[in-house]
C-alpha cells in the first residue's frame, strides 16, 4: 500500500519563514526593519521608520535609487522612466521623494503603511530586474492596454483588505452578476516574488473568498528591461515558485501566450 505524501502548510511555513527572517536594529531614533526579501544585489530590503510630528516617516533610506544607478539606470533625465516609477508604485500609497520612496503613518497603521512600502520597493525591483514586452513601456501599462482593447471592465491600482493588511491589487476585473477577478501581476518569476504573491492570496482568502485569484507572469526576457531591443525568448520560473504560486492562484498565466484563446477567457471573459 502506498501512502500519499502529507501536503505542506505552505501558510504556516511562509509565515514561520518571515518571524525567522525578520530583524529590528534601532539607530538613534530610527528604526531599521531588515526584511527577506531581496534587492537586484541580493541585500536583504531595509525599512527605515523614524518619529516626526506625531507619525512615523517610513522610507527606503534612498538604497532603491541607489541601486538603480549602480545598474545604470539613471532617472533624473527620463520622463519615461519616471513615468514607469509613478505606475509601479501607483495605489501603494508611496511617494517618490528627495531620492527614496516614503510614505507617512499613524501608530495604528504602521504595519500597513510598511507592508505598502515593501509592495513598491519590490515592484521597482521586480520591474528593473525584468523587461517589458513591448519597447517604451512597463509590464503594467501593457496589461491595462491589453485589457482595454479587449473591452475589460476594470478597476486597476485599488487596495484590497485582507485579514490582517490591505494588500495593493494590480487589476479587479469584473465578470458580473457581484463576480469579479483578482489579477497580480509579476514582473520577474522569482521565488520571492511568488512567496509575497502567495501571502497576498492567503490574506484575502478570508475577505475575498468567491473573487477569482489570478498571477500574470512576464515571461518575456530581453537583455534590458528599458531598451528599445525586443527579443523573443523565454525567461524561466523555477518549478518551486510555480508550485507556491499554483497552491493558492486560481490560474496562472504567462505573457507569453497573452494570444491564446485560453488566456483571453482566463484573463478578461
Amino acid at each position: 500500500m502506498t501512502i500519499a505524501a502529507a501536503t505542506p502548510d505552505l501558510a504556516h511555513e511562509y509565515l514561520a519563514w518571515l518571524k525567522i527572517n525578520l530583524l529590528t536594529v534601532r539607530r538613534g531614533q530610527t528604526s531599521i526593519l531588515s526584511t527577506p526579501f531581496l534587492d537586484p544585489f541580493h541585500d536583504g530590503i531595509e525599512i527605515h521608520a523614524e518619529p516626526q510630528s506625531g507619525q512615523w516617516l517610513l522610507h527606503d533610506g534612498g538604497r532603491t535609487l541607489d541601486n538603480l544607478l549602480d545598474l545604470g539606470v539613471h532617472i533624473e533625465n527620463s520622463e519615461r522612466r519616471q513615468q514607469i516609477i509613478e505606475h509601479a508604485i501607483a495605489g501603494c500609497g508611496v511617494e517618490w521623494k528627495g531620492g527614496r520612496l516614503q510614505t507617512y503613518a499613524s501608530a495604528d497603521g504602521l504595519a500597513q503603511r510598511a507592508h505598502f512600502l515593501l509592495t513598491a520597493v519590490s515592484r521597482l525591483n521586480d520591474l528593473w530586474m525584468s523587461a517589458a514586452p513591448r519597447t517604451a513601456s512597463d509590464f503594467f501599462a501593457v496589461v491595462k492596454e491589453y485589457l482595454d482593447e479587449r473591452d475589460a471592465h476594470y478597476i486597476a491600482n485599488v487596495p484590497i483588505p485582507g485579514r490582517t493588511v490591505d494588500h495593493p491589487m494590480d487589476f479587479v476585473v469584473s465578470l458580473g452578476k457581484g463576480r469579479d477577478r483578482l489579477v497580480k501581476l509579476i514582473g520577474a518569476p522569482t521565488l520571492q516574488s511568488a512567496k509575497l504573491v502567495s501571502f497576498t492570496w492567503m490574506e484575502l482568502r478570508e475577505t475575498r473568498p468567491h473573487s477569482q485569484r489570478v498571477v500574470l507572469v512576464n515571461d518575456a526576457a530581453p537583455s534590458d528591461a528599458l531598451s528599445d531591443e525586443e527579443e523573443g525568448s523565454l525567461r524561466h520560473m523555477s518549478q518551486q515558485s510555480t508550485a507556491i504560486l499554483s497552491a493558492y492562484s486560481d490560474r496562472v498565466l504567462r505573457w507569453s501566450a497573452h494570444n491564446e484563446e485560453q488566456f483571453v477567457s482566463a484573463l478578461v471573459a
